[in-house]
């Protein structure tokens, strides 16, 4: 019963965020009654914790689970971004919103990203291993920027683009970088001289 309440709660989140949902609309999706739920959760901030907790268990297992795929590193990659790209408008609204209203749980997530930037960095040398990364890029500053990156396209308004295409759009950046073949070959003359 406790899954079902927090899969109840996650989807009465998405519909209405994380202040707007109630209990009430929680029983009545389940069809039990409120005292029912609050066997197994104190109040609404035990639910949101429940919600937010097994949200970055989840997104362990999807990251777990690409990298231990088989493929190119390029491969996994390209799999890793499109974990993140599942993200639409009303997914960044709700990180907003537990950003500035529920800060303790924010920083629950925080700690959980933390984890995740291990795995991430590890991922990271795998690809100057296989040759697939320079080997003179610094790890730490490249997830630095990556991650960076991606905080600032949650903050972000992209009128046109939808999430999954600001995201395909990122990687071309930092996969293939901005300049063109022509270009690259002019700096490389250039610095010759």
């Amino acid at each position: 019963m406790r899954e079902q309440i927090i899969k109840a709660a996650t989807d009465q989140i998405k519909k209405y965020g994380f202040r707007r949902f109630t209990i009430e609309d929680i029983a009545s999706d389940l069809g039990i009654s409120k005292k029912t739920i609050y066997k197994y959760f104190e109040g609404k901030d035990q639910i949101i914790s429940a919600v937010c907790s097994t949200h970055m268990k989840m997104k362990k297992e999807r990251v777990l689970m690409v990298l231990a795929t088989g493929g190119t590193w390029f491969d996994k990659m390209m799999g890793l971004v499109c974990t993140d790209s599942k993200r639409d408008e009303a997914d960044v609204q709700l990180v907003l919103e537990l950003k500035r209203y529920f800060p303790e749980e924010w920083k629950k997530q925080e700690v959980m990203s933390a984890c995740l930037a291990e795995y991430m960095k590890d991922f990271l040398r795998q690809g100057i291993i296989s040759g697939d990364i320079r080997p003179d890029i610094d790890i730490d500053v490249l997830w630095t920027i990556i991650n960076g990156s991606f905080e600032a396209l949650c903050d972000a308004e992209f009128n046109e683009l939808s999430p999954k295409q600001v995201l395909t759009a990122m990687s071309k950046v930092f996969l293939h970088g901005i300049l063109t073949p022509e270009s690259k070959m002019r700096g490389a003359c250039e610095s010759e001289e």
